[in-house]
């Protein structure tokens, strides 16, 4: 090999070694971060408003409501209607699921966080390039403190 081509290669290497600035070790240092800022909050009860986009049967926004960290009630706010519990999430399940995308090297994570309180106010998921329909973004908005309920 000559020497223009060793050195090629050497730099070729070294660039496929260095980690990238928007992939996986800065989504999981993003969420470490953001998931602190949500424990400070120390919310246990709380409601917030969840959105999904995707190819599912509910894409409406619902009001959920969470109740010592599980979710109590889910409100459908475009029909006014009670919705199954399963409909909803709390803001630990949403970091969950960042996590499960990050740790099975989904083909897109991609989250925001709200820069005071912490919790993911969107994320876009993409399992696999190959698989039709199974996108989704999540939309988290309006989370605040509610009394428990009596």
């Amino acid at each position: 090999m000559t020497r223009t081509r060793i050195a090629g290669l050497a730099l070729l290497l070294a660039a496929a070694s260095c980690s990238d600035a928007t992939g996986p070790r800065r989504d999981a240092t993003e969420l470490r971060a953001a998931r602190q800022r949500w424990q400070a909050q120390n919310l246990h009860t709380y409601a917030f408003t969840l959105q999904r986009s995707c190819f599912c049967v509910n894409v409406d926004p619902l009001y959920v409501v969470v109740v010592n960290d599980t979710v109590a009630e889910v409100l459908n706010l475009k029909t006014g209607t009670m919705q199954d519990l399963r409909s909803g999430d709390t803001v630990d399940g949403l970091f969950a699921f960042v996590q499960n995308a990050i740790d099975h090297r989904a083909e897109l994570i991609r989250a925001d966080y709200d820069s005071a309180k912490g919790f993911p106010t969107q994320i876009d998921y993409d399992g696999a390039a190959a698989i039709a329909d199974d996108e989704i973004t999540y939309r988290a908005s309006d989370v605040h403190p509610i009394a428990p309920p009596q």
